[in-house]
């Protein structure tokens, strides 16, 4: 990773740990907005996926996407250390909640960095199945919303909308990158690739949102 990618990286990890700690405190319209572009797995798959598909190597792509979401959950946690807001839970918690979404933040951003290699320069079937894999990682999140909340029988709209705005926005993002790539595209195949890690997505994150990791 270098040049134009790591500044676009960098800039991008800690614009989002910044606004994700700004997001905590905020209130009214305020609070609305920067949780969703910042505190939702959509918007930290976006922030590791654009630069990574940036990097000309599948070594640098993947380090772009490792170097956004660990910069980003570094510069959250380091935050909320600074300002003292980790008393009400303790520092050891805190401390442990900060270590899982790390490592949550090397796999993710790792995967995501060798998917928009994939995507940008892999052979059309490859390519195809690596773009529905990002589209199942970025919409992912968003369905999981949507079904627990319909599954518990909770309507509430705000909370619905916000789900379903970020299934829509994961599938239209990935959708634009792969059809954006240089060369041919196997449409079907990356259809399917999608229904399947759409539904495989939703239940990842439903797995990772069941861990019960103390901190913020």
């Amino acid at each position: 990773m270098r040049g134009t990618t790591a500044v676009v990286a960098g800039a991008a990890g800690i614009a989002l740990g910044v606004a994700s700690f700004g997001a905590d405190l905020a209130s009214g319209a305020w609070l609305t907005v920067l949780q969703f572009v910042a505190s939702t797995g959509f918007a930290w798959g976006c922030a590791a996926f654009a630069p990574a598909v940036l990097a000309r190597t599948r070594a640098g792509a993947m380090a772009a996407g490792i170097a956004v979401l660990c910069l980003a959950t570094g510069g959250y946690y380091g935050l909320n250390l600074v300002s003292g807001r980790w008393r009400a839970d303790g520092l050891g918690p805190v401390l442990a909640a900060a270590a899982y979404w790390t490592v949550l933040s090397v796999a993710g951003g790792a995967a995501l960095g060798v998917l928009a290699h994939l995507v940008r320069s892999a052979r059309p079937r490859p390519a195809a199945v690596a773009g529905g894999l990002v589209c199942g990682l970025l919409a992912g999140a968003g369905i999981d919303i949507v079904v627990s909340l319909l599954a518990a029988g909770d309507h509430g709209r705000q909370r619905l909308a916000e789900g379903a705005l970020q299934a829509v926005l994961g599938v239209v993002v990935a959708t634009w990158a792969f059809g954006r790539r240089p060369g041919a595209r196997d449409w079907a195949g990356y259809g399917l690739a999608a229904v399947a890690a759409c539904v495989a997505g939703a239940s990842a994150w439903g797995a990772v949102e069941s861990v019960p990791v103390a901190g913020f």
